[in-house]
């Protein structure tokens, strides 16, 4: 391999690294829509957005969101879903704007937001990036939590972000998406090898493919419980995108308790993700 094409490869323009960030979520999509036999809704968080409920106990990366919190901040939550940042960032920030385009989830959140007495956190029916740029507001801060897994246009989203926010924009990523199916269960259930979604790891290439100054503060993620076959099942069955009741349910049963299961009868499931991170960087146009 010579000098240039070493640099190439560890040091890509932006746009080759948007189009494989790109590339790789279509891959993802492509695959799921030719094997799926659970079929989408309306609200694809429709049956799982009360599991989106902020936490009793608040996330590890709440502490690193509220250390980037300046004195009359208003924040952006892009993708807020059930309210799990927003909701503590209300109680630290003077305002909070939580955008949100699934209605099963601007539910949990209005509930979320109403329960925790706050009347500093507007909620915004808008998906990201907006159509017209007067349709979105603007923050101090701007948060994307979870969100950029399946960003198909990763550029499209940044740009807009980075638009609408006067200072630092912040974006929460795991090693993996938290929704990635174990590959070896995957291949097992249909036979050939998972497309998975992009993670921190091509996320940070983008960021320094754009030459931004950015900080990196990570967080690691216990393994889970053990839990009961039937619970194991109920847990991961959208993960591997097997409706109820189906064959491909059958098999998935099968494929836990050979990959996972315990002597004690229970399945201890595959990490979800092994770290997650916060990630910030100045917007180019902030003041210096």
């Amino acid at each position: 391999m010579t000098p240039e094409e070493a640099a190439t490869r560890l040091r890509p323009p932006a746009a080759e690294a948007f189009a494989a960030y790109t590339a790789l979520v279509l891959a993802n999509r492509a695959q799921v829509e030719r094997l799926r036999t659970a079929m989408p809704t309306d609200d694809f968080w429709q049956d799982r957005a009360e599991s989106f409920r902020p936490d009793a106990r608040e996330a590890d990366e709440v502490a690193r969101l509220a250390q980037l919190a300046q004195p009359g901040d208003t924040w952006l939550d892009i993708g807020a879903g059930g309210g799990r940042f927003a909701v503590p960032l209300a109680r630290r920030a003077a305002r909070v704007i939580a955008i949100e385009p699934s209605p099963a989830m601007r539910g949990v959140l209005g509930e979320a937001s109403a329960g925790a007495g706050l009347d500093n956190l507007e909620v915004v029916d808008l998906r990201w990036p907006p159509v017209a740029d007067g349709d979105a507001p603007t923050g101090d801060a701007s948060l994307a939590a979870n969100v950029l897994y399946d960003a198909a246009d990763l550029q499209a989203f940044l740009a807009a972000m980075e638009a609408r926010t006067r200072r630092e924009c912040v974006v929460l990523l795991s090693d993996r998406a938290p929704s990635t199916p174990d590959p070896a269960i995957w291949a097992g259930l249909y036979g050939e090898p998972l497309h998975a979604l992009p993670g921190l790891r091509e996320f940070l290439a983008v960021l320094g493919a754009l030459g931004r100054r950015f900080e990196v503060v990570t967080f690691p993620v216990g393994p889970g419980r053990p839990v009961s076959l039937d619970d194991a099942l109920e847990q991961t069955r959208w993960r591997y995108w097997c409706a109820a009741g189906s064959p491909g349910e059958a098999r998935l049963r099968t494929l836990l308790q050979e990959h996972c299961g315990l002597p004690s009868g229970e399945v201890q499931l595959p990490p979800r993700r092994n770290y997650s991170a916060v990630v910030n960087w100045p917007v180019p146009h902030a003041s210096s």
